[in-house]
């Protein structure tokens, strides 16, 4: 919502009255509305605290620009406000019961459908969900008038506080009332849109665009530019509009997709920015510290500059930079490699993308790959020559990171390599990829395989749990008779102090009862310090276990991972995540491929056979012994 404070020659605001009785065209090349239940209703909840709030200097709602362009006798043509513009009129159909304004759809006249989509929007209140499923934009719009019933009825129940019909029907004619007088602005309150006309020369639609922006108008980089290229009057040739407006939906799809974002992108974006500007400032040459100062840098200084190229040129760069993106993204090798990159990176991504793209254009694809693992060995032997170099207590846990993500990947690409070369499979493309965008959703530890001596719990309730856990799974295994006075004092001071020394007898104990046990000093480094005895896990999973046996980490990482006993409650409340592979491999134990497995403990042997794998795996980036 925008300020109140305004100067009518600048903000040109109309009140909802005056879009009454006009006819708005929505082009050929707009998406259909897309509105969600939840952004319809963040809507009306905005509008009623509005309409609530008792300071007398809010009086005007402000929704963001209708840009428009006259094209008859109260007809217009939508360049952008297509989704507020259909919200209102499915609120004022559900208070009123008839239609405030027309809409003509250009798209009507090409698609093959038994009702117009200006026909539904007529009758929205009527319309079967047999027919809503017609098509995508018929089951937005029905939805949304649908919720809009809901969230006034679910208010009208809460005012009530009963059931009653009488008082609910009571509350929710109140709530109709004052929606009513905010639109008819009667009531000191009133709702208004920005009404931004386009007319003149192209000189002076650009003009206009740019200053879209200025003082409390929220049009993002990608709206202005979008709109720029679109309209009718000053963007691109006709001939042009009707693909531009379909790839750049595609385009706005796809970028929206985790997976293919945090290939190239080590972080989401602020308020105001969008993932669609990251292409648009790759094509205007845009610093990353510009960007970050000015999020409509390549709005003001590229698109909009007729000095730098016509709108055909830039868009057709546009098109070009995103189909070279979207080629490494289909290619396997290059997804991993750069996904690696960028999450290593994890600042000026903008920049090393510009690198990416730039090395990519004078390169054959093996070429390509190549300098892409040349550039992470570079990266990984920084950190140590050798994989066995690696510590859970004197490298750094980045560095670690990096290592155990590398070898994930690597994993999954030397799979394909070996299943591609079956000619009887013809495998066509990756069956699985490294989801880069889950190192930014979840947290990450590197955590203990065989649980660590020394105790590190934060809090009496952590160590509480612990005890009762090791309890239930050494069973008639739990040495009372060795720790039973020990446990007395613990339970009679609740010392921390006290604790630990019950924790590492304990430990110490079940160490000794394991055949091939990973010693706490062992020889040549490997300790339960040794990298074979570490591993990526997300950090909810590995607190929830924490420093349990390994038994009870096994069972817990294999349900996490999704393979649960859906009639087992404890089962049941393990919140199910990404498990890596190799990490998934650790805690089934698929590195050990010996006779004499044993199930009930991380050994040495099964820390050998890990490290094995990762050297062999990751024989391009390190030394081996």
């Amino acid at each position: 919502m925008c300020t109140i404070k305004y100067n009518q020659k600048e903000l040109p605001l109309v009140p909802f009255s005056e879009l009454k009785g006009k006819t708005y065209v929505i082009p050929y090349q707009q998406r259909g509305y897309k509105w969600t239940s939840s952004n319809v209703e963040e809507l009306l909840c905005d509008l009623r605290e509005f309409i609530e709030d008792a300071n007398p200097q809010k009086c005007i709602y402000c929704l963001q620009p209708l840009a428009i362009v006259s094209v008859g006798e109260n007809r217009y043509t939508v360049l952008d406000g297509q989704q507020r513009l259909t919200t209102l009129y499915l609120l004022y159909k559900y208070l009123y019961g008839e239609s405030p304004y027309e809409f003509d759809y250009e798209r009507d006249i090409d698609d093959d459908i038994t009702m117009s989509r200006t026909t539904f929007l007529a009758t929205v209140e009527s319309i079967s969900e047999e027919q809503a499923s017609a098509k995508i934009d018929f089951f937005y719009i029905h939805n949304a008038y649908k919720h809009i019933g809901k969230v006034f009825m679910d208010w009208a129940k809460q005012s009530a506080n009963s059931i009653e019909v009488t008082a609910v029907k009571a509350e929710l004619a109140k709530h109709i009332n004052m929606f009513k007088t905010l639109l008819e602005g009667n009531g000191g309150k009133s709702l208004h849109v920005i009404w931004y006309e386009v007319v003149g020369d192209k000189e002076k639609q650009h003009e206009i665009f740019s200053n879209l922006n200025s003082g409390k108008i929220h049009l993002t980089n990608t709206e202005l530019i979008k709109a720029l290229l679109l309209n009718s009057v000053s963007g691109l040739p006709s001939k042009e509009q009707n693909e531009a407006a379909a790839i750049f939906e595609q385009i706005e799809r796809y970028m929206q997709n985790d997976n293919f974002w945090y290939m190239f992108n080590a972080s989401e974006l602020r308020n105001g920015q969008t993932r669609m500007d990251f292409l648009f400032n790759l094509v205007a040459n845009c610093k990353q510290s510009d960007y970050e100062i000015d999020a409509r840098w390549s709005f003001r200084n590229y698109f909009s500059k007729q000095e730098k190229g016509s709108l055909s040129d830039k868009w057709k760069q546009v098109r070009h930079t995103f189909l070279r993106l979207k080629d490494m993204y289909d290619d396997i090798y290059c997804y991993h490699y750069i996904g690696f990159l960028t999450y290593n990176s994890n600042d000026n991504t903008l920049n090393s993308t510009k690198e990416f793209l730039a090395l990519s254009r004078k390169s054959t694809h093996s070429e390509f790959v190549e300098k892409l693992k040349q550039e992470i060995k570079s990266i990984l032997r920084k950190r140590h020559d050798k994989i066995t170099d690696y510590t859970y207590d004197k490298s750094k846990k980045k560095d670690l990171r990096l290592l155990f993500v590398m070898h994930n990947v690597e994993t999954i690409l030397q799979k394909y390599a070996s299943l591609n070369g079956n000619d009887k499979l013809q495998l066509q493309n990756g069956f699985e990829r490294f989801p880069f965008e889950l190192l930014h959703k979840q947290n990450w530890d590197i955590e203990h395989i065989a649980s660590n001596t020394d105790a590190d719990f934060k809090n009496s309730e952590d160590r509480e749990s612990w005890l009762e856990s090791i309890k239930a799974d050494l069973g008639e295994k739990y040495p009372t008779d060795q720790v039973g006075d020990l446990e007395l004092r613990y339970n009679k001071t609740k010392k921390k102090d006290d604790f630990n020394v019950l924790y590492k007898k304990i430990m110490c104990i079940v160490d000794d009862d394991i055949a091939d046990v990973i010693k706490e000093d062992g020889k040549d480094g490997k300790d339960k310090m040794q990298v074979g005895n570490i591993t990526l896990l997300d950090s909810h999973t590995n607190r929830s276990y924490h420093n349990a046996l390994f038994p009870r980490k096994r069972r817990y990482v294999i349900v996490a991972n999704g393979l649960m006993d859906i009639e087992d409650n404890y089962e049941k409340n393990i919140s199910k995540l990404y498990i890596p592979p190799c990490t998934l491999a650790v805690f089934t134990k698929a590195y050990n491929k010996g006779a004499d497995l044993t199930l009930n403990a991380w050994t040495q042997s099964d820390a050998d056979a890990y490290v094995a794998d990762m050297e062999q795996k990751l024989s391009f980036y390190y030394k081996n012994d």
